[in-house]
């Protein structure tokens, strides 16, 4: 026989709370889907309805409201738990993270630092080889990894918190010459080096939207190996700002003719949302003041997203 899950606890109050599904689903952080599939379980598992649906929101039944009388006391008690491991002097553990080359390098070094001064039990395990965000979003959906930065703020079973964005940029080879303004046409006879990533190809369709006319003439899956051919001249690439860095000597950056941004989130199974570790690790991740420290923020390549 199932059981009444904590997150479809949670999500019921939220409905009710914020009045509707769609409003539960921001402050959650997952999908209308979820909220609504997890309701439909809860009442099916008890076999009674426990809200009343209109176009104007959601109410309780008189059923639903004796219940969320008691879900708010359940989360009272989980509340109640956390505070008194928050009163423990010390906690351990380690934390495997997955993520990529260029976020390892420029936004998590003070983090990490400031993290070990505070609580230097916690140990981490960092996977930056990753070429594919699907790959991190793998890795932490299997259970190889308990955090992951990703740009899927929306996937199933995972709790997602969103983080940084950057720029996406052109990237050309110093020797090429523009004409102020810049525009699209000036490319047609420089080859054009597309990033192989699936998570590349809205940006790309995004681009041709504004003007770009060049086919691909080339791809590579690596940031490095792009990096380097623009760097030699052999062609021109579009890639978020971070995954440039550090910027080669022969290389250009300009901004698209219309920004686009790769927004970040860090993401984590649900069922971890509430582990002390990796909620002390979360914080000290969207801690501002040491994202402030960062050479990417004070050069204006980071924006906060929360």
């Amino acid at each position: 026989m199932s059981k009444i899950k904590l997150n479809q606890l949670e999500m019921l109050i939220a409905v009710v709370e914020h009045k509707g599904f769609s409003a539960a689903a921001a402050v959650l952080g997952c999908t209308q889907s979820r909220i609504s599939h997890a309701i439909v379980e809860l009442e099916q598992h008890l076999n009674t309805r426990l809200l009343h649906r209109s176009r104007t929101g959601c109410i309780p039944t008189p059923a639903g409201a004796r219940i969320l009388k008691d879900a708010h006391k359940v989360m009272q008690f989980l509340d109640n738990i956390e505070q008194i491991a928050a009163e423990m002097p010390q906690i351990a553990g380690r934390i495997r993270v997955a993520c990529f080359r260029s976020a390892t390098a420029y936004i998590l070094p003070p983090c990490l630092e400031a993290l070990s001064r505070s609580w230097p039990d916690i140990h981490l395990d960092i996977d930056d080889t990753a070429t594919e965000y699907h790959h991190i979003d793998e890795a932490v959906a299997s259970g190889r990894a308990d955090i992951g930065l990703t740009i899927h703020g929306q996937l199933p079973d995972m709790y997602s918190i969103p983080y940084v964005s950057d720029a996406y940029v052109l990237l050309i080879p110093k020797t090429f010459r523009l004409k102020s303004p810049f525009s699209w046409h000036q490319l047609e006879n420089l080859s054009f080096i597309q990033p192989n990533a699936n998570t590349q190809t809205e940006t790309i369709e995004r681009c041709r939207e504004m003007g770009l006319r060049n086919e691909v003439r080339h791809k590579l899956a690596s940031d490095s190996g792009i990096v380097g051919w623009v760097n030699q001249g052999i062609g021109f690439s579009i890639m978020p700002w971070l995954s440039v860095l550090p910027v080669p000597e022969n290389i250009r950056i300009l901004e698209l003719p219309q920004p686009l941004r790769r927004h970040l989130f860090i993401i984590m199974r649900m069922e971890n949302r509430h582990d002390r570790i990796i909620s002390t690790f979360v914080n000290f991740l969207r801690d501002k003041a040491l994202i402030r420290t960062t050479g990417v923020w004070r050069s204006g390549m980071l924006t906060f997203d929360y």
